[in-house]
């Protein structure tokens, strides 16, 4: 009853006597190395870290000893020079060539870049070594400005990417702690060049920030409290001091950070969008309405490289307040509205929850992704800028048909209503004529409560309440990619993780592939070819095909057919 590859999967993970997996699928031991795009400015770097790999040095060597060479290269404080020597004797110092271009970089967190490069995604996430993108860092930053006796903490600092790019602050005021030994060599190396005058040490610490922060902090408060905590499971013994009881790090490490914040204090985390969505964080979101005071909450629908799920920012304040809040949501889009919170509303976000039978469909097919949509092509419908000038009722010389997205059906197209003398230079935007004309291409209601997608190989033309999208997904042929995007699977994933009326790229980009074998792509293919044709049968068999291959229970199964969209 299972398909050969779930055999060998089963066989991997083993068996008990009771036909129970006794171990569990995961990437902790996973060689895999994810090159941190978009980190720095690459130049010469990338080659060198390729040079890195190539001479197989200890890590914990090698990154000392490029700290070393930076600190010798710039001119910095002695004493801060010779006390961080003083501290790392212990490691070797490297006989390295490195360009002189890369030693002079004070701008960009390059040894945090070769750390990330060379550590492997098994030890990424045992540490939860995923730096933030300093466009990331700049956009939440972007209105912090410290003042003369105040204080700026992030409690999970890695290399120090936040505290090199605080406005106004001088080294005394800033406060960083991580418990990965290289992080921290790291980020003190980095704010001893930034700050090269100052004869105040990194106040950066190696500790366990949920367990000993109560005692390496004593006494301070912070003004500004930033940073992107680990994500993911902590498994500890709950305190019974614990605000919260979920597991989830990035909310024990908000909770704890909240009790170091002065009156009228920030905290701005970064956060997965699951604490806004999984009935388990209601706890979570219960103290973020009743304890503080919401100021911003960031949509973002990208994703960090090698993690598979999307993320928030949430930004609050010190002080509760009384009554309703009005705080603002800002989408991936970078459209901003106002959201206003009722006094016994404890979910404060606009989010869907989702039940454990639903987190355990959405955790299948994350599981099973191998490619998404992400580098595909993709071209908005026409905008005329006059549709009741531009568009005419009846056929015309020298007039085509035109679409729109009311005309798309599931796997079928309505006879156009609307006709249109396609002269590029007239329409206020429109995309290239290699997406109107593609020999193939899909097309997609932009307003709609669910996926839509049908099939064009005849060069139609579409409005902009239609969308043009001709997908690169490895290994699938584009009517296959159509079968996925209009099964009751996909349909279900992107209502349940967006909360979006439109259907966005973005949204899209993020749904999970699998691997599948030329066999059953030719045979989705071929159903796509009858379901085209108005075969209805095709569309279930389609279904029941595509919930066999994501290895979906039966009462899943019933889920989500039952599911009203």
């Amino acid at each position: 009853m299972i398909s050969k590859a779930t055999r060998r999967n089963w066989d991997k993970l083993r068996l008990s006597e009771k036909d129970r997996l006794t171990r569990r699928a995961n990437k902790v031991r996973s060689q895999k190395i994810i090159v941190p795009e978009g980190y720095v400015s690459a130049g010469s770097l990338p080659r060198f870290v390729e040079d890195l790999k190539a001479q197989q040095f200890q890590i914990k060597d090698l990154i000392f000893s490029l700290c070393a060479a930076y600190l010798e290269h710039n001119r910095v404080n002695q004493d801060n020079k010779n006390r961080f020597f003083e501290e790392y004797t212990h490691y070797e110092r490297l006989p390295l060539s490195i360009p002189r271009q890369i030693l002079k970089n004070r701008q960009d967190d390059w040894i945090g870049y070769v750390y990330q490069s060379l550590t492997t995604e098994g030890s990424r996430i045992l540490t939860g070594l995923y730096y933030t993108k300093p466009v990331i860092v700049e956009e939440m930053l972007s209105e912090v400005q410290v003042y003369e006796g105040q204080r700026f903490l992030d409690p999970c600092c890695g290399s120090g990417i936040f505290l090199l790019k605080v406005k106004g602050a001088s080294l005394e005021q800033l406060f960083g702690i991580d418990n990965d030994p290289l992080a921290v060599m790291i980020a003190k190396a980095n704010l001893i060049v930034r700050f090269n005058e100052s004869n105040t040490y990194p106040q950066i610490y190696q500790i366990d920030f949920l367990q000993h922060a109560q005692s390496a902090l004593a006494g301070l408060k912070f003004d500004y409290i930033i940073t992107n905590p680990p994500w993911g499971s902590e498994k500890r013994k709950k305190h019974s001091s614990d605000i919260i009881q979920s597991n989830e790090q990035a909310t024990l490490f908000f909770t704890e950070s909240y009790k170091f914040l002065n009156d009228k204090g920030i905290l701005h985390f970064l956060m997965p969008s699951s604490v806004l969505k999984i009935k388990v964080h209601a706890d979570f979101r219960r103290f973020v309405a009743q304890e503080t005071c919401i100021d911003t909450l960031k949509l973002y629908h990208e994703r960090f490289k090698g993690v598979f799920t999307d993320f928030i920012s949430l930004k609050v304040r010190k002080s509760p307040v009384s009554g309703c809040q009005t705080y603002w949501v800002k989408t991936a889009r970078n459209e901003v509205f106002k959201k206003t919170w009722q006094p016994g509303n404890d979910d404060f976000c606009a989010l869907p929850l989702l039940d454990d039978r639903t987190e355990k469909i959405l955790s299948k097919a994350e599981r099973l992704r191998h490619d998404d949509l992400s580098h595909s092509q993709w071209a908005l419908g026409i905008i005329t800028g006059n549709n009741a000038k531009v568009l005419k009722d009846r056929p015309q010389k020298d007039l085509e048909p035109i679409f729109m997205g009311k005309d798309i059906t599931k796997y079928g197209l309505k006879k156009a209503s609307r006709y249109i003398k396609y002269n590029r230079p007239d329409f206020q935007q429109c995309a290239k004529d290699e997406f109107y004309r593609a020999k193939e291409k899909l097309v997609y209601k932009f307003v709609s409560s669910r996926l839509c997608f049908t099939y064009d190989n005849q060069q139609r033309l579409f409005l902009n309440s239609a969308n043009i999208l001709i997908p690169q997904v490895d290994g699938m042929s584009i009517k296959t990619v159509l079968a996925f995007l209009n099964s009751e699977l996909f349909n279900f994933l992107y209502v349940k993780r967006f909360n979006d009326l439109k259907i966005l790229k973005g949204n899209l980009s993020a749904l999970p592939f699998p691997k599948i074998s030329d066999e059953t792509d030719k045979k989705l293919s071929a159903l796509v070819d009858a379901a085209l044709q108005g075969n209805v049968e095709s569309q279930n068999i389609i279904d029941n095909l595509i919930f066999s291959l994501y290895q979906l229970e039966s009462e899943e199964i019933d889920l989500i057919l039952n599911f009203k969209f």
